[in-house]
């Protein structure tokens, strides 16, 4: 009895303190329902999808099938009525030096029995230089000293760089949505370390509890850094990350002359993660990388350990282009009396290239494509200038939309040592490189910025947004969500979210916000995987999320003021790692 009084009461301060917090937003809902109704029953964003998906696809980055994509991207601006459209190439190419295609890839097992091998080359790894064959060892040594057992017994070798791992059933559904009690406590505050004791899901930050369940951070909202799923190897030869051990297996096996390595994921089922090897590094120096799926690698490593020879035959052509153009796509809709003023919506545009990148993040760019058209079709007046900004490279580290900040915005000057070199600055933006920064220096446009949405979460739905600890906006961003209530977003919450590209304009001040989508597939299937197809994509969701997203870009564009930013003191707060999602 005392407790149902506790919450009556609480209910009631609760609706007496809600007025307080409006802002008194001034919302056309005639407006408001003509982008709904453009959105939802005349959309084109699964067209898009389909053109971004199957044809111009994947994207990696330097690839010239960017660079047609771009140009197909272009023309479809252009025939929506968007001005200013334009590649706008980067001021520095942060070490990214070649492009890369795979334009073969064949292996197959040929002893003791025959069976396919499905796989992908690592990026930016070269091929085998025609047709070869050899037999599989496999080497989980890490050091020149474990190595040294095996000089003079590779040459002509395959090398298996890991032991097979245990793929376990997938115990729960392979898809999921947030359920209310998951979006209630993604509002609610985020626990804190109490004493020594570790707060539910860790110290990471970004999502709600599964049902029932203590609150949790799967990798796809929260922590989003590029590192390799939980029990992938750290250092897979030719791959990301572990570079000093990785470098020392390279070398050994380079002048051992073996044939090329091949690492597998944990995922099973067909699925496995792909990413590249350094870009700026000579493809002379490298070896071919092959990336299998556990099912396959499995059998071979098994086989291996009854004392049974297995033989791979392989024929993969892999091809470079020296110094690519690199870039990132603009276009907009002029504003009228607030023209100088920016409203941005922008995507990732380059994709891993085992599959086409459907939700990772091809979905994103179509969905903000599609925002721009319903806002030119409804003929909806916008103060502002609506931009949208498709972004190279975010998969390198938030590369293009960081070039961009800091070309328009501002960046952080490097920290000076004694002796007048770079100590562990930051370019550009920022995005989460970490190290020491320097003084924040600002450029003209940086006052006449209004706010930046970002997609980047896969296909699911739009359920609410990451505030990135901007207290101000949360009154602003709750008005606004009321005409969308009815399309399922629902939710604020003041915490950060990291990993994507709204980070390089947070970094310098400026409000940029991602979203909290439905999880759907996208940490358990699709991200960074060889599934990330069309047929991964939610159809229903991608149209709600271009509506939502043109629906805010018009409130956005219509208000008095700009958006409140963070205090300085906590501008750039929450960023981790420099990995792209």
């Amino acid at each position: 009895m005392r407790t149902k009084r506790f919450v009556f009461l609480a209910s009631v301060a609760l609706l007496i303190t809600l007025p307080l917090l409006a802002t008194n937003e001034n919302i056309n809902y005639e407006d408001i329902n003509k982008i709904k109704a453009e959105g939802m029953q005349r959309s084109q964003v699964m067209e898009l999808n389909s053109w971004l998906s199957d044809v111009y696809a994947p994207r990696l980055t330097g690839s010239p099938t960017i660079e047609k994509a771009a140009q197909w991207v272009m023309g479809k601006l252009k025939e929506w009525g968007l001005v200013n459209i334009r590649m706008e190439p980067w001021t520095d190419r942060n070490g990214i030096d070649r492009g890369w295609t795979n334009d073969k890839y064949y292996m197959q097992a040929t002893s003791p029995e025959k069976f396919p091998i499905p796989g992908t080359p690592t990026a930016w790894t070269p091929g085998t230089n025609g047709l070869v064959s050899g037999e599989v060892v496999l080497v989980t040594a890490t050091t020149a000293e474990d190595l040294a057992q095996y000089k003079g017994k590779l040459k002509g070798k395959w090398i298996f760089t890991q032991a097979p791992p245990d793929v376990p059933a997938m115990w729960e559904p392979a898809s999921r949505r947030y359920t209310a009690a998951e979006l209630a406590a993604l509002e609610g505050p985020q626990p804190q370390p109490e004493l020594g004791v570790t707060p539910p899901g860790g110290a990471r930050q970004g999502t709600p509890a599964r049902e029932g369940g203590p609150p949790q951070a799967p990798a796809q909202q929260g922590q989003r850094a590029g590192a390799p799923p939980a029990g992938q190897p750290q250092v897979p030869a030719g791959g990301r990350g572990g570079a000093g051990g990785a470098n020392i297996r390279n070398e050994f096996f380079r002048a051992e002359g073996v044939l090329g390595t091949i690492s597998t994921a944990p995922r099973g089922h067909g699925m496995y993660t792909i990413g590249g090897a350094s870009r700026s590094a000579d493809p002379a120096t490298l070896l071919p990388a092959i990336v299998i799926a556990a099912e396959q690698y499995g059998r071979i490593a098994r086989t291996l350990a009854k004392n049974i020879p297995v033989t791979i035959e392989a024929d993969i052509k892999n091809t470079y282009s020296e110094n690519p153009p690199l870039f990132n796509i603009v276009g907009e809709i002029p504003g009228t009396d607030k023209a100088d003023e920016v409203v941005l919506l922008g995507a990732h545009f380059d994709t891993w290239h085992a599959a086409t990148g459907a939700a990772d993040d091809g979905n994103g760019c179509a969905a903000m494509m599609e925002a721009m058209r319903i806002l030119k079709a409804t003929g909806v007046r916008l103060r502002r200038t609506v931009r949208i900004g498709l972004w190279e490279a975010e998969e390198q580290g938030l590369i293009g939309s960081r070039e961009y900040v800091s070309a328009h915005y501002g960046s952080r000057q490097p920290v000076q040592t004694g002796t007048g070199a770079a100590a562990g600055g930051q370019r550009g933006g920022g995005g989460g490189r970490g190290g020491a920064q320097g003084p924040l220096v600002l450029k003209p446009e940086h006052a006449k910025f209004c706010v930046y949405f970002n997609i980047d979460n896969g296909t699911g739905a739009i359920r609410g947004i990451y505030l990135q600890g901007n207290e101000a906006v949360a009154p602003i961003f709750r008005e606004w969500m009321e005409p969308f209530r009815s399309l399922g977003m629902t939710t604020l919450t003041i915490r950060n979210t990291s990993g994507t590209d709204h980070q390089s304009f947070d970094a310098v001040g400026l409000p940029g916000f991602q979203f909290i989508q439905d999880p759907v597939e996208y940490n358990t299937v699709t991200h960074h995987t060889n599934m990330d197809t069309y047929e991964r994509l939610q159809p229903r969701d991608n149209i709600q999320m271009a509506t939502i997203v043109a629906g805010l870009a018009y409130l956005a564009a219509n208000r008095d003021e700009l958006l409140p930013r963070k205090p300085a003191s906590a501008q750039g707060q929450g960023r981790r790692g420099g990995g792209g999602q």
